[in-house]
C-alpha cells in the first residue's frame, strides 16, 4: 500500500510538473507559432527567409561553446544541492566561465568581420550572446526549483519576441533584420525580469575563491556534453547547408517554415523531457525505479502516436490560411517529419540515463556513430529524394541513435516497451498511408475522428487513471457542495 502511495504521488508530481512547463512552453510558443503567418507574408522572398535560418543555426551553433554546456551541469547539480554557499559557488563559476568566453568570441566576431564580408554579422552574435545568457539563467532557475519562474519568462520571452516583431516588420519594415532585433531585445529584457524575480546573481555571485572540487565535478559534467552537442549540432543543421547546395535557398526556405511548424511537436516533446529530466534525476535512487520509468516511457510512445496524427492532420486542414502561398508546398511533409520528431524525442528520452548516473562521456560515441550515417545518408538522399531525402536520413540516423541507447543504457536503467502500443504504431503507419495517399480536407477529417476513436479504445489503464482523477477533481472543484 505504501508503495502504491508513493507511485501515486511520484505520478502527481509529474503531472504537476508537466503541466508548469506546458504552460511556461506552450504559452510562448504559440506566440511564437502565430508570428509565422506575419514572418511568411512579411518576407515574400523565400530565399531571404532562407538565409535567415541560415544565421539562426550558426546562432544556436555557438551557444553551447559560449556556455560550455555548463547550464545543463549547473541544472543538475543545484537540482541536488541545499547549501547556499554551495549553489551560489556553482552560478558564480558558471557566470565568470560564460563572460570570459564572450569576450573571446566578441573578439574572434571582429576579426572575422574584418576579414570577411558577412551580412549581419554583428546581429548574429549579439543573437548568439543574448541567447546563450537567457538559455543559462533558465537552466539556472531550473536547478534552483524556481519552475514558475521558468514559465513565466517563456512566455514574456515571446510576447516580448511578438510586440517587437510587429513593430519592427509591419512599423518600420525592417525585414531580416528586425526579426533579430526582435529576439536580441527579448532576451534581455526576460534576463532583467529573471533577475528582479528571483535576485539570481545577486544572490549567488560570490567573489569567493571557487572550491576546485566544485568546479571540477561541473567541468566533468558538461565538458562531455560540448562535442555531443556539437555533433548533434552539425547533425540536425546540416541540412540547411545540404539543402542549399543541392536545391537551392527556394527549398531551403520552404524547409524552413517546416521545420517551424514541426517545431511545434518538438515544443511538445521538449516540455515531456524537461518535466522527466527533473523527476528522472530526482527518482533515480528509488527502490522502483525501473517501474517507475517503464510506466513514463510506454505513456509517452502512446502520446507521441497521437501527437504524430493529430498534429499533421490537423495542421494541414488549416495550413491555407497559416502560410503565404509561396509557401504551401511545405504540406506535403508535415507527417513524414512528424515521425523524424517523435523518433528523436524516443532517442532523447534514454539519455536521460546518462545524465542521472553522470556518465554523460557516454553519450558522445553514439554521436559519433550518427554523424558519419547521418552526413552519409544527407550525400545518397538529398540529390535523389529531394526534401524528402532530408526527412528520411533524418528518420533512419535517429532510429539507429534509438537502438544504440536502448542496448547501451541497459547498464543504468531497464525499460519494458508494452505490446499494446504495438496498436499505436500501426495506427501511425496507416495513417502515413493514408496522408500520403489523399489530400482533401473530407479525408483528413474522417481520419482524425477514426484515429480518435482507436486511440481511445487502447488508451492506457494508468493515462485513464489520471484523466478520471483530473476530472473528478475538476468536478469538485466546480460543485464544492459534493462530499467527497
Amino acid at each position: 500500500m505504501t508503495q502504491q502511495k508513493a507511485a501515486q504521488s511520484r505520478s502527481k508530481k509529474f503531472v504537476k510538473d508537466l503541466g508548469i512547463y506546458a504552460i511556461g512552453n506552450l504559452g510562448s510558443k504559440l506566440i511564437t507559432f502565430l508570428l509565422i503567418p506575419l514572418y511568411t507574408f512579411a518576407i515574400t522572398d523565400p530565399a531571404d527567409f532562407g538565409y535567415y535560418d541560415i544565421c539562426l543555426t550558426v546562432v544556436f551553433c555557438f551557444g553551447p561553446i559560449v556556455g560550455l554546456q555548463l547550464g545543463d551541469g549547473g541544472f543538475r547539480f543545484l537540482l541536488e544541492t541545499k547549501d547556499h554557499g554551495t549553489k551560489s559557488q556553482i552560478i558564480t563559476f558558471i557566470t565568470r566561465s560564460v563572460l570570459t568566453n564572450s569576450l573571446i568570441v566578441i573578439a574572434l566576431g571582429v576579426a572575422a568581420g574584418m576579414l570577411f564580408d558577412i551580412r549581419y554579422l554583428s546581429l548574429i552574435i549579439m543573437f548568439g550572446l543574448a541567447q546563450t545568457y537567457f538559455d543559462i539563467t533558465l537552466q539556472l532557475v531550473r536547478g534552483l526549483s524556481r519552475t514558475k519562474i521558468f514559465m513565466a519568462a517563456g512566455i514574456c520571452n515571446a510576447l516580448i519576441i511578438a510586440v517587437l516583431s510587429v513593430f519592427f516588420l509591419i512599423c518600420f519594415d525592417t525585414g531580416i533584420k528586425g526579426i533579430f532585433y526582435a529576439n536580441i531585445s527579448a532576451r534581455i529584457i526576460t534576463i532583467i525580469f529573471i533577475q528582479l524575480k528571483t535576485r539570481l546573481f545577486s544572490s549567488f555571485i560570490t567573489r569567493r575563491h571557487i572550491d576546485k572540487n566544485i568546479s571540477g565535478e561541473l567541468l566533468r559534467y558538461s565538458l562531455p556534453l560540448l562535442p555531443a552537442i556539437m555533433i548533434w549540432w552539425i547533425l540536425s543543421s546540416n541540412n540547411v547547408f545540404f539543402i542549399r547546395h543541392f536545391l537551392g535557398l527556394q527549398e531551403n526556405g520552404i524547409y524552413a517554415v517546416l521545420a517551424k511548424f514541426s517545431g511545434i511537436l518538438y515544443i511538445l516533446s521538449l516540455i515531456f523531457y524537461q518535466t522527466w529530466q527533473q523527476n528522472a534525476i530526482e527518482q533515480y535512487n528509488s527502490d522502483d525505479r525501473d517501474t517507475f520509468f517503464t510506466g513514463i516511457f510506454n505513456n509517452y510512445v502512446y502520446l507521441l502516436c497521437v501527437l504524430v496524427i493529430f498534429f499533421s492532420f490537423g495542421l494541414r486542414l488549416n495550413y491555407g490560411w497559416l502560410v503565404g502561398p509561396d509557401y504551401q508546398e511545405s504540406s506535403r511533409y508535415l507527417f513524414i517529419n512528424s515521425v523524424y520528431i517523435a523518433v528523436y524525442a524516443l532517442a532523447l528520452f534514454y539519455e536521460l540515463g546518462y545524465q542521472c548516473a553522470k556518465k554523460t562521456s557516454r553519450i558522445l560515441p553514439s554521436f559519433i556513430l550518427i554523424t558519419v550515417i547521418g552526413l552519409t545518408l544527407n550525400f545518397i538522399l538529398i540529390p535523389r529524394l529531394h526534401l524528402y531525402g532530408v526527412i528520411i536520413s533524418n528518420i533512419i540516423t535517429y532510429a539507429v541513435l534509438l537502438v544504440y541507447r536502448i542496448i547501451d543504457t541497459r547498464k543504468y536503467m531497464i525499460i519494458g516497451f508494452s505490446r499494446y502500443n504495438l496498436l499505436s504504431l500501426l495506427i501511425v503507419l496507416i495513417g502515413g498511408a493514408a496522408y500520403h495517399t489523399f489530400s482533401s480536407a473530407y479525408s483528413d477529417i474522417t481520419i482524425l475522428i477514426t484515429s480518435a476513436l482507436f486511440f481511445l479504445i487502447i488508451l492506457p489503464k494508468n493515462l485513464k487513471q489520471i484523466i478520471i482523477r483530473k476530472f473528478s477533481y475538476l468536478c469538485k472543484s466546480n460543485h464544492p457542495d459534493i462530499e467527497s
